[in-house]
């Protein structure tokens, strides 16, 4: 029986500026998006958003609690190809300088009024959410 994977994303922010990765893989390929992936065994939300933001950007944060939750259903060839629960995790920024690895074509530091295009569905609302 098919089940829906729990994943993290790691809402950072330094300076004014949230941290944004360009994904690479489905699903959302080509989309900016935050930081994240699968929980693993074991971990806690704020563990695995850490584990994640280290792996896929270089940065180091203190995480916080999740503050929200999101659907992601996605469907390839007109069925449904991925069913995750994303817990939105609010980040702290400590140190690094963000690079990409190789789940990411890109990563940056961008100010809410100046986002990239296109962006994963609800980034705006987890944006809006994480300063509140």
């Amino acid at each position: 029986m098919k089940a829906p994977k729990v994943g993290v994303i790691a809402v950072v922010w330094h300076r004014q500026r949230v941290l944004l990765v360009k994904r690479k893989h489905a699903p959302h390929a080509g989309h900016w998006g935050f930081p994240g992936g699968k929980l693993e065994w074991g971990e806690t939300m704020s563990m695995g958003a850490a584990r994640e933001l280290q792996e896929e950007t270089g940065i180091t944060a203190h995480m916080d609690a999740p503050f929200a939750c999101y659907d992601v259903l996605a469907e390839e060839a007109g069925e449904l190809a991925h069913h995750y629960v994303m817990v939105a995790v609010r980040g702290h920024y400590q140190s690094g300088t963000p690079v990409a690895d190789d789940d990411a074509e890109a990563v940056a530091w961008f100010s809410p009024d100046a986002l990239p295009s296109p962006l994963c569905p609800d980034l705006k609302d987890i944006i809006t959410r994480s300063r509140a």
